[in-house]
């Protein structure tokens, strides 16, 4: 099959980025390689982003993995040019090109080349010209070795380390320029190096941006600490740098995902790359003066496989799944986290899952499971769900677990890797399931049925699920999202769907303003085709409820969604404790209609559902008295099951003084003590309920009340210390 040549950058990603494609496995020919060869100046010679490829690749599985050549020599360009002021004439990587493919025989060769070509001048057309024909000669080389070329953009400069600093930049005009005294605007030229090289896709196997990634990774950082940097001399990234570098390539090779090595695995690789490259220059040959000859092959080849000895059990340990556990209010919350595999079928991205399990629960009868949507900022709103409040009092009232997830929160990743059930999610969604049960001693837990609650691209997962496994599925809330209309226009395969998913009651919740919006119209369209299809189909259950007050945002849906489930809780689930589900009768959609429908209606009409009893009082209220002087009060509460906790109401003996947290915040809906993020889960850091009181009067511990006051301000009983 003959490889796609292909061009590739980073782009900012899209809170929606559902239209993007995942890079096909035949693709990324990189990875199928025996040998890579590496080609490049001092950036390349140092080697941090070598090792860190090389490193991500063995976390991620890659088997066989190819044997990866570098032999990046400082100075060296590949136009011959050099500037007036350099201590020796640069090295050309056409006087050594020959022997490295002919000693090296690569499959593969990566070449990144510009940094040192426009020998940090102003803009030249003639230095471009004998820029671009060395590359051209680089490619056209290559290929009549027989390898595959992969071209590289340099990396951006950056005048800011160097400002303020006498003679380090200088305008256009200058007598001259050179390394060490350089164009202001140099980074201006090396775009137009790396903005011709991108254009170069029909002549190299492929083009990578990495300009892009690390000026976008600068600029995010500078919003915050304007002299942030990552070269201080303007050029010789650090490995901060050289780590946007590696991700860059690596997702260029279908490579998505980046896997934080443990520190003595990334210093071993480091050590390993460095023996490597500096015995494979020397065997190369060059003529850079002042460059230290390496070990001999053979010598630097043995110390490699010391080197792997250590290595290896550190690479097996970091391809392995870890687990940890942590109290919760009301129970536990078990953690399992997965590493990125690049195995077909397998799931390309990381992931964290989470499960709250209530104590004093004897028997869990399902698990409510909270998925996020697309972007970082859902995926970091993930590592929360399991310890919402609100929808513990829900899982706890159904004796259920509750399960939210976490897949790689990193800038540039696509999130169809995993909105996509059957890229290898629901594979590691069943997995977690299973090492759940077996960590918590809870056999149920591997035939417990499901809710699948999903926002945006979680909604995308809960759909095609529903086709995958609909008789586990108790009821499905569709937020803001489905991949039924990207199935319906091609963008993805068309899934079977079987008879019995059309038994899963579904609930589709839009915001309206999505409705003829330019970015979130495909959320409301394709619900709402989606119900119309399903019911002429038969289905038994698909309602309709737009949020007149939202958007993409998750709103106050909350207030809907849990008397949703936990209706479909209530006439599903088997009253033998069976897995078996009941299916949706008659009677069933009349009990709907009588208790859940009014509120349904509300909702439409309002955006939220009305509560008129109070919450309950908190548990038990403890003070005790601090070294300080101070009092320390903590106590412990349920959410109110319809409206959750806006805040605690403190009193000493009798009078308020207090209320935690003083100014509730509700930026996207209702105000809660767990202020709620855009994706329906509490922001951290997670508040405690405490509340330490430094006026206490010192020669007694008074007694002291707290109140819980619910969403809509309605106050509970008193619980007082003991």
């Amino acid at each position: 099959m003959a490889t796609m040549k292909r061009s590739v950058s980073c782009p900012a990603l899209l809170v929606l980025s559902l239209a993007l494609h995942t890079a096909a496995a035949e693709d990324s020919f990189p990875l199928k390689a025996k040998r890579i060869l590496l080609l490049g100046d001092s950036i390349t010679n140092s080697g941090y982003y070598v090792a860190d490829i090389e490193t991500q690749l063995r976390i991620q599985g890659v088997n066989p993995m190819p044997e990866i050549v570098n032999i990046g020599l400082p100075s060296e360009t590949c136009s011959g040019l050099s500037e007036p002021d350099h201590p020796f004439p640069r090295p050309d990587v056409h006087e050594r090109l020959d022997r490295a493919l002919a000693k090296v025989k690569p499959d593969v060769v990566v070449a990144c080349y510009g940094m040192n070509d426009g020998i940090y001048y102003p803009f030249s057309a003639d230095r471009f010209k004998a820029y671009q024909a060395g590359i051209n000669k680089l490619v056209d080389k290559v290929h009549a070795a027989g390898a595959k070329i992969v071209l590289v953009t340099p990396p951006p400069f950056d005048p800011t380390p160097l400002q303020n600093k006498e003679g380090k930049l200088l305008p256009a005009g200058s007598e001259k320029f050179a390394w060490f005294a350089i164009y202001e605007n140099y980074d201006k030229v090396l775009q137009r190096y790396g903005k011709w090289i991108l254009e170069q896709g029909d002549k190299a196997e492929m083009v990578i941006d990495v300009h892009a990634p690390v000026t976008e990774f600068l600029a995010e950082q500078r919003r915050t600490n304007p002299k942030f940097h990552v070269a201080a001399d303007g050029v010789h990234m650090n490995e901060a740098g050289h780590h946007i570098m590696a991700a860059a390539i690596l997702k260029a090779w279908g490579v998505a995902s980046w896997e934080e090595p443990a520190a003595e695995l990334q210093q071993l690789m480091k050590q390993k790359e460095k023996v490597l490259h500096d015995s494979w220059l020397s065997y190369v040959g060059h003529k850079r003066p002042g460059v230290k000859d390496g070990l001999p092959l053979n010598e630097a080849t043995a110390k490699a496989n010391e080197l792997n000895t250590k290595i290896e059990p550190l690479i097996k340990a970091a391809r392995q799944p870890t687990t940890s556990k942590r109290p919760a209010t009301g129970g536990t919350v078990h953690q399992i986290h997965y590493p990125a595999s690049v195995h077909d079928g397998e799931l390309r991205l990381y992931v964290d899952y989470y499960l709250w399990i209530p104590t004093g629960v004897d028997k869990l009868r399902g698990i409510i499971v909270h998925q996020h949507g697309c972007g970082p900022g859902a995926s970091i709103g993930g590592q929360t769900a399991a310890d919402d409040l609100h929808w513990q009092a829900l899982a706890k009232n159904q004796s259920c677990g509750l399960m939210g997830s976490s897949y790689e929160p990193r800038k540039g990743v696509n999130c169809r890797l995993w909105c996509d059930a059957r890229d290898g999610s629901e594979q590691r969604f069943l997995q977690a399931i299973d090492h759940f049960s077996m960590a918590t001693g809870r056999q149920e837990l591997k035939t417990a049925p499901w809710c699948l609650w999903g926002h945006s691209g979680g909604a995308f997962w809960a759909s095609l699920m529903q086709t995958m496994h609909p008789d586990r599925i108790v009821a499905i809330w569709l937020q803001s999202g489905t991949a039924f209309g990207y199935w319906k226009n091609g963008q993805i395969e068309t899934p079977d769907i079987p008879a019995a998913a059309f038994g899963v009651p579904v609930m589709g919740n839009p915001g309206l303003k999505e409705k003829d919006h330019e970015r979130f119209r495909v959320a409301y369209d394709g619900t709402n085709a989606m119900r119309n299809e399903y019911l002429s189909a038969g289905a038994a259950f698909f309602e309709f409820a737009p949020d007149p007050r939202t958007a993409h945002e998750c709103g106050d849906s909350r207030y809907l969604s849990i008397p949703f489930f936990d209706f479909w809780l209530t006439h599903r689930l088997a009253d033998d404790g069976s897995c078996k589900l009941k299916p949706v009768d008659d009677a069933v959609l009349a009990a709907w209609k009588r208790d859940v429908a009014p509120q349904l209606d509300e909702f439409i009409r309002t955006g939220a559902v009305n509560d008129t009893t109070p919450p309950d009082a908190p548990g038990k209220v403890t003070a005790r008295r601090l070294e300080n002087g101070s009092v320390q009060l903590t106590w412990t509460a349920e959410a109110d099951f319809e409206s959750g906790i806006r805040s605690f109401s403190i009193e000493r003996e009798g009078r308020r003084v207090a209320q935690i947290p003083e100014n509730p915040v509700g930026r996207f809906g209702r105000a809660l003590f767990q202020s709620m993020s855009y994706h329906d889960t509490p922001e951290q850091p997670l508040l405690k309920m405490e509340y330490v009181d430094r006026d206490a009067p010192s020669d007694r511990l008074p007694k002291y009340g707290v109140r819980t006051i619910n969403s809509v301000e309605l106050i509970s009983d008193a619980t007082v210390s003991k």
